[in-house]
């Protein structure tokens, strides 16, 4: 069975390598027959987008408010950091916010159902999916949905809460549903991949659907300077804002009968200090890269695919790692420790590090656009 696996895997790896990259292509190469399937994959998301906008196909529009977090390029643009940041944002305001997630691999995609009230965890993670259960377990006060058909599942928020305003994670591609506000996150650093679309490059949609978007976030800003956006596709009359990361350390403890994280703490404690590192992302390189950045010593680091469900043997084979290398500790991310069974007592420290958004240039204008647009 190894072999027969092998070789399918040594083709995805060299696959996400081009897709990564603007290499030269030779006419007879995989480059050359992943740019016209992407030419073909291109001209179908273009006439999807086209028959949206002229109403020949139909999108329904909810009875509140709804803003849209989503991006361009496929991949950890940081949409749920970004989605629980607004979210956070428009409580704060006071408005009644209801977040509404597609719940992705989880049980409950299909028939869809409430994961937190905002006070309670009412699913697992197996039935929400990954991202819309740590986004419940973040986001106290605020209840979390899921569900594919997303018109449906935002008719029981307003049912069961009273929602005034529901934000979609990564729903910038979902034309079903008609939004008030239009959000695309773009990376700093890269902003449109390679400038292909999928499958040669990382972009979901060509570049002139920026145009549906009311605003562009950059993300992973360094905070020092500011990404220069294409003229080409830049929207008139679109703000722009700049965003940060920055790691926190969130380890999880328990209220009652409801598990969230607690308040963030600074991330310089990790200084110095001896770890091994594992992680299941979409990027797991960026997770890696910050601890590196605030100072740890990576004895070992294990990458897991995204999304990877852990077992026993996993975490088992971690633990003796750590002990036989005698670190100081274990570190994982919040979306990789919300799929942990980990035993209550550990023979080594374990540390959960999570993203925080920040707008320390962008803030308050930030704030200002919000209010005005709702």
């Amino acid at each position: 069975m190894r072999l027969l696996i092998q070789p399918f895997e040594h083709l995805r790896r060299r696959i996400m390598d081009i897709s990564r990259n603007d290499w030269p292509s030779a006419l007879l190469s995989l480059e050359t027959l992943l740019s016209v399937l992407s030419t073909i994959y291109g001209g179908i998301t273009a006439l999807r987008a086209s028959g949206y906008a002229k109403g020949w196909l139909k999108s329904r529009r909810l009875p509140c408010k709804v803003v849209s977090i989503g991006n361009l390029v496929a991949g950890g643009t940081g949409k749920t950091p970004m989605t629980i940041y607004v979210a956070q944002l428009l409580h704060e305001m006071g408005w009644r916010v209801v977040v509404l997630s597609r719940g992705y691999r989880g049980r409950m995609e299909t028939m869809g159902g409430v994961v937190s009230d905002g006070h309670r965890l009412l699913a697992t993670v197996e039935d929400a999916g990954d991202e819309p259960y740590l986004m419940a377990r973040c986001l106290k006060g605020v209840p979390v949905l899921v569900g594919r058909q997303r018109y449906q599942a935002g008719l029981l928020a307003i049912r069961a809460f009273g929602a005034e305003v529901i934000v979609l994670d990564d729903a910038f591609q979902h034309l079903k549903l008609k939004r008030d506000l239009n959000l695309v996150l773009l990376d700093h650093h890269q902003p449109f991949g390679n400038g292909h679309l999928l499958p040669r490059g990382l972009l979901r949609e060509p570049l002139s659907s920026l145009r549906r978007a009311h605003a562009w976030v950059f993300t992973r800003c360094d905070g020092k300077t500011v990404p220069v956006a294409s003229n080409v596709c830049r929207p008139a009359n679109r703000p722009f804002f700049y965003s940060i990361h920055h790691p926190v350390i969130r380890l999880s403890h328990e209220t009652g009968e409801t598990p969230f994280f607690r308040d963030p703490a600074a991330v310089t404690s990790l200084q110095g200090k001896r770890v091994v590192a594992f992680a299941g992302l979409a990027d797991n390189e960026q997770f890696f890269a910050s601890l590196r950045q605030v100072g740890c010593e990576i004895i070992r680091r294990v990458e897991f695919k995204d999304h990877h469900r852990y077992t026993p043997s996993d975490i088992h084979e971690l633990v003796e790692s750590a002990i036989r290398l005698g670190v100081d500790c274990l570190v994982t991310t919040t979306k990789d420790d919300v799929k942990i069974d980990r035993p209550k007592s550990l023979p080594i420290e374990w540390v959960v590090v999570d993203v925080q958004i920040g707008m320390p240039m962008d803030g308050e204008r930030f704030r200002q656009f919000l209010m005005q647009s709702l």
